[in-house]
């Protein structure tokens, strides 16, 4: 089986250099400058955030915020972090920081300031409401498959499976095959602004109070953004988990009806959650075939056969999607595609029990100009 794994590299080959990391930053804060933004969606401060946030740097390189991780993947991301920018700490502008890199230092200044919830939420909702529409482009990022030479959309279809970290249509469209997209999409509603989601059944529906403006609906998006490929990978996981836990209680009530004193006990909680997992577990039952929306897409790579190309993704970034390539045993070979040979080594360690063939992607999009 051929499968293909493809990176906002084909997104910058065919639609330039408006989706570098640093023409989408400072487009984000263009966008607020000009007041070319949904201000009922994202508020303007959200500019003064990102500011705020690039000036603890020098701190945070000089270990100042390393008390404030609280989990083993943060700790992981913070070294990380230092590493990439101690040299550039006092330096480097606003837009020479990776994007998702501003997720961490948001929650490093959320645990030191003991920023909870829902402000906590809200300051990480508007951040990545901020990039996310400035990657959008104004819709410019889903017309970018026009440009897609006829060769290279053959080459596409040679795939039986098409996976991509982006964000945008474009494989689908190009290929008018099935997409896994791994991160989410521009055009696929999140779970609390679909109207027919399992979340807008509740009581409580979000919903309800909710005025989408059809003009952003890239903004109501399940696309996913934050600041490691572990947090990602936890996001993703949160439904599937929720899901299994419904099947559970559902099976649970059938064999044993005298749970239901317990769990009718729960809705009229003063804990909103056990109010919520109460309607929940009632909803299931009445109608079995209700379940939360899920992304399988992670999952469904750890499942496939055969060999992988990994095109316009670097190996430095989302470990979430290499482990379950490499963690997946029925994937013999990984044909990757470098950028620059120091790329190399890093994949070889990366994939340290697959068959790897490198090909150097300058010399593959030769083949389409």
């Amino acid at each position: 089986m051929q499968n293909i794994l493809i990176g906002n590299g084909v997104t910058i080959q065919f639609g330039g250099k408006e989706y570098f990391n640093d023409r989408i930053i400072k487009r984000a804060i263009n966008n607020i400058n000009t007041k070319d933004f949904p201000s009922e969606i994202y508020p303007r401060e959200v500019k003064d955030w990102l500011f705020y946030l690039h000036s603890i740097i020098p701190g945070v390189v000089n270990g100042q915020y390393d008390k404030y991780t609280n989990t083993l993947d943060m700790k992981k991301s913070l070294t990380f972090f230092i590493e990439r920018y101690k040299g550039i700490a006092n330096k480097a502008k606003v837009h020479q920081i990776g994007f998702e890199d501003y997720f961490l230092l948001n929650f490093l200044v959320c645990n030191k300031e003991k920023i909870v919830n829902p402000d906590r939420f809200n300051i990480k909702e508007s951040l990545r409401l901020f990039f996310i529409d400035s990657i959008y482009n104004n819709s410019k990022i889903q017309e970018i498959h026009r440009n897609y030479p006829k060769d290279f959309i053959a080459f596409l279809k040679e795939f039986e499976n098409l996976f991509t970290t982006n964000y945008d249509w474009n494989i689908e469209k190009a290929t008018d095959r099935t997409v896994q997209y791994l991160h989410g999409s521009f055009h696929q509603l999140a779970e609390v602004y679909n109207p027919e989601s399992f979340r807008n059944k509740l009581s409580d529906s979000p919903y309800k109070d909710t005025n989408i403006n059809n003009k952003f609906i890239h903004l109501y998006s399940d696309a996913l953004t934050t600041y490691s490929g572990n947090d990602k990978k936890f996001v993703l996981e949160q439904p599937i988990q929720a899901n299994v836990a419904l099947e559970k209680f559902n099976k649970g009530l059938k064999e044993k009806p005298e749970i239901w004193k317990e769990v009718n006990d729960w809705k009229s909680s003063d804990n909103k959650i056990l109010r919520n997992l109460a309607e929940s577990i009632q909803l299931k039952s009445n109608d079995e075939s209700l379940s939360v929306l899920e992304n399988r897409s992670l999952y469904d790579l750890s499942k496939v056969n055969g060999e992988i190309s990994i095109l316009g993704l670097s190996v430095f970034n989302d470990n979430h999607i290499f482990d379950a390539i490499n963690n997946n045993i029925e994937i013999s070979k990984v044909k990757y595609y470098y950028f620059s040979p120091i790329e190399m080594d890093a994949v070889m360690n990366t994939f340290n029990n697959k068959d790897i063939e490198f090909k150097d992607v300058k010399d593959f999009w030769k083949r389409f100009s």
